[in-house]
């Protein structure tokens, strides 16, 4: 990172308002130094775990995992022939599809060469498109680039039929999109879209942004015969955007692992500057209870046990009016999530013997 950009991060972190006791800049200053030198863990990864929380003991600070170490960790844990099976949304859908564990309804994949519908019909030119879509007039489809990550190459739009012509509404108001303009800009891409259904999600997650489907990120890892959660935070949209990335301007929520009730909420891109209510929709985070929680870290086990030799991933789950639904699996899940989950991840695997030197 540029040092101009990082210590624009650094002061927008020390110029958040906190009603919880700080450490001293100087001490910071100091653990930041320590922290990036022998640790190898940098300011930028400070800021966004607010470790000038004054009752964070250092210990649990000089535990945090750094990038290095935890790509091998996850090279141990997930061995890298079989990552890719959790990776490529296609054959992700397949086996969650397979396995019959909740997650949208899988429409069809679209690509040039290697396209196919559910019903098995090839999907690799407009009119084929054209076609399928046709068959979902009225609902709303969703389209992922199947190597996306970020909420990359996503969209989300409403099949219209207009004088027989199909139309790609993203949002109302906004001008329709034509399957040829549609493939004239996407058509070619070799990775191919995955096409599923759109899900509709619980009311209480959709009050708090409805633009956006708001999701749960459990992380669990396989501790001897069982399933532990490490932890889990709530990503929350903002106004108008169709994903709940922070890449994408989303919230970060920390979730209580026991409740499943949001104990904080921040933007990761103004870390520290605290969160009570979401800046749109005025919907409380601090104490917003995720609904079907429990349920849902039962399922976060059950979906990593489905992929051979994958024994720690992030889950990525919405929550529909009957239950979780699996979005995605993360076998590399951002190592950033430690930060915002308060999760020094050497000390907890060590202790948990999950991972042995």
């Amino acid at each position: 990172m540029k040092s101009d950009g990082l210590a624009s991060q650094i002061a927008t972190y020390w110029s958040a308002p906190s009603e919880i006791p700080q450490l001293p800049r100087w001490r910071q200053l100091v653990e930041m130094t320590l922290l990036y030198f022998l640790r190898r863990n940098g300011p930028g990864y400070y800021v966004q775990a607010r470790w000038g929380r004054a009752f964070i003991p250092f210990r649990d600070k000089w535990q945090h995992i750094n990038r290095a170490e935890y790509r091998r960790l996850v090279s141990r844990l997930n061995p890298g022939a079989y990552q890719k099976s959790s990776q490529h949304k296609l054959i992700e859908k397949s086996v969650l599809t397979l396995q019959r564990l909740p997650t949208p309804a899988f429409i069809g994949f679209v690509h040039p060469l290697r396209g196919k519908c559910a019903q098995g019909d090839p999907v690799r030119n407009p009119d084929q498109l054209r076609h399928l879509l046709a068959r979902h007039a009225g609902q709303r489809v969703c389209f992922k680039h199947v190597e996306g990550w970020g909420g990359f190459g996503f969209a989300s739009y409403r099949i219209a039929l207009v004088d027989g012509a199909v139309q790609l509404v993203r949002k109302e108001g906004e001008a329709p999109l034509t399957v040829d303009a549609w493939w004239q800009k996407n058509g070619q891409n070799q990775d191919g879209f995955l096409l599923e259904s759109h899900l509709e999600q619980h009311p209480d997650m959709a009050a708090l942004n409805e633009s956006s489907v708001n999701t749960i990120r459990i992380w669990v890892i396989l501790e001897g015969d069982h399933w532990s959660v490490l932890g889990g935070y709530l990503r929350v949209g903002r106004k108008g955007s169709q994903v709940d990335n922070n890449s994408s301007g989303g919230i970060a929520c920390p979730v209580d692992v026991e409740s499943g009730k949001v104990r904080e909420a921040f933007d990761p891109a103004r870390a520290g500057h605290a969160l009570t209510l979401h800046p749109d929709s005025r919907i409380a985070l601090v104490g917003f209870q995720i609904p079907f929680w429990r349920e849902a870290t039962k399922l976060a086990g059950e979906a990593v046990a489905a992929f051979p030799q994958t024994r720690l991933a992030g889950l990525d789950m919405a929550i529909t009016p009957n239950g979780p639904s699996l979005i995605e699996l993360n076998v590399m899940a951002d190592y950033i999530g430690c930060a915002w989950m308060d999760l020094p991840l050497n000390a907890r695997l060590q202790s948990s013997g999950a991972v042995h030197s």
